[in-house]
Order: structure tokens, then C-alpha cells, then sequence
């Protein structure tokens, strides 16, 4: 749409996951640590004296809707679609889980991430999210649909 700006926050968090199955190295439990590119996209708010003003959205608003709605739920968390052997371990132990019942690729990851973010009320455009620094997945907003993604049942990650 003409005037629109697209507008980027990038963020880091550090998960482990394994891939139950999978024919490589990822069928290990491993960790990475993955960078959250969040493009939001919109016209810039031209209300005359408004402290927005020029501004599609506050980058300091983007990174606290973030953290709260994603970033702190999955950062130092063992990422679960739970029939991991090692999630009962970590669950007695205390340790933080984020069981988000689908296989935890990069792929699945970037489209649950994406829908989480359109929950949160952003103008999301779409979500690049790297799994190792030569490797990742990238989701358009436009493809996810309202009920929410598809999970893929199959696929792996980038253990390199």
C-alpha cells in the first residue's frame, strides 16, 4: 500500500530442543541460539503533536510487546513438542520448558512465532528467524491463517 514503511526489531534468545526421529545430528538434544527478525509494516502515524508522530510504531513498543508475548516464554527454555525422551528429566528438575506441542523446526518455530505476534496486536509483515548464522526460515504474515498455522510433522534443523 502506498506510504507504508516497514520498520525491523531484532532480537536474540537461547533455546535447546531435539528432534525426535530425525535422521541427522538434531535427533540430539541441542541448543542454539536464534535470532528473531520482526518486520512490522504500516503507514506512519501523522497526528500533528502526537509524540508518535512519523513513527509506524515505537521501537521501544516492538521490543516490550516481544519480550512479554514470546521472547521470555522461550529463552533459556528446552523448546518441546512433547514426546521428547529428556522432557519428564527437565520437568522434575525444575527446569523451564516451553511445551509448544509441535515439532520444534525452525520452520514450525518462525510460523508460531509470526501467529503469536499477530495475537499481540502488531502490524507484523513477517518474521525471519535464524537457527544457526548460515540458516533460517521466514514467515509472511499474510500466509498464516486466522485460526492459526499448520505445523509440519517432519523436517529437521541446521547443526552445524
Amino acid at each position: 500500500m502506498m506510504g507504508e514503511v516497514s520498520v525491523c526489531k531484532i532480537f536474540t534468545f537461547d533455546s535447546a530442543h531435539q528432534l525426535v526421529g530425525h535422521k541427522g545430528k538434531c535427533s540430539n538434544l541441542h541448543g542454539h541460539t536464534y535470532k528473531l527478525e520482526v518486520v512490522l509494516k504500516g503507514k506512519p502515524l501523522v497526528e500533528e503533536g502526537h509524540s508518535d508522530e512519523g513513527f509506524v510504531i515505537d521501537f521501544s513498543d516492538i521490543k516490550a510487546t516481544v519480550q512479554e508475548s514470546l521472547v521470555d516464554h522461550l529463552d533459556h527454555a528446552f523448546l518441546a513438542m512433547g514426546n521428547e525422551p529428556v522432557l519428564e528429566t527437565l520437568v522434575n528438575t525444575g527446569s523451564k520448558v516451553a511445551l509448544l506441542s509441535f515439532r520444534t523446526t525452525v520452520e514450525n518455530m518462525s510460523a508460531y512465532i509470526a501467529y503469536r505476534l499477530m495475537q499481540a496486536s502488531l502490524p507484523l509483515y513477517s518474521v525471519k528467524l535464524w537457527e544457526t548464522p548460515t540458516s533460517w526460515a521466514e514467515v509472511l504474515a499474510a500466509d498464516i491463517p486466522d485460526e492459526g498455522p499448520s505445523y509440519r510433522l517432519y523436517g529437521g534443523c541446521d547443526c552445524e
